[in-house]
């Protein structure tokens, strides 16, 4: 969720939504986990990895305000770029407003069947003792 740190500034779906902030966090991460060797470089692509999951799932997803889309590619770009696919819902900021609330609910509920099975995959797949299939 830290990208969208940026709507406390006015600014939602720009800098912090773009591979240009995913390698600051991979630079950011490099520097404050200081260890040698690779472990420090699996952890730094480990934390950029997550923070960019985010700014795809925003590109999926549905948007009608202004600016449309995320910038995606800043620092290259200043365009705002958002998929055809529209997989995850439109979110409202007016919550109390009760329409909003309602499509916001069935929104989180389609992200939550989309995404609860390919997390429970991975970690049904990442279970210890897991044989992993011998070479022919």
């Amino acid at each position: 969720m830290a990208p969208d740190l940026d709507l406390l500034v006015g600014l939602h779906s720009r800098y912090t939504h773009s591979v240009g902030a995913a390698l600051l966090v991979f630079v950011a991460a490099l520097v404050l986990t200081r260890r040698t060797g690779r472990g420090s470089i699996i952890v730094s692509v480990a934390i950029a990895a997550s923070y960019a999951s985010h700014i795809l799932l925003d590109w999926l997803a549905s948007d009608s305000s202004p600016p449309i889309g995320i910038m995606a590619l800043w620092p290259f770009s200043s365009g705002f770029y958002l998929s055809d696919a529209h997989l995850f819902g439109e979110l409202s900021r007016r919550f109390w407003i009760t329409a909003d609330l309602v499509r916001d609910l069935w929104s989180l509920a389609r992200e939550l069947v989309i995404l609860v099975p390919l997390t429970l995959t991975v970690l049904w797949l990442r279970r210890p003792g897991r044989s992993s299939p011998q070479p022919a």
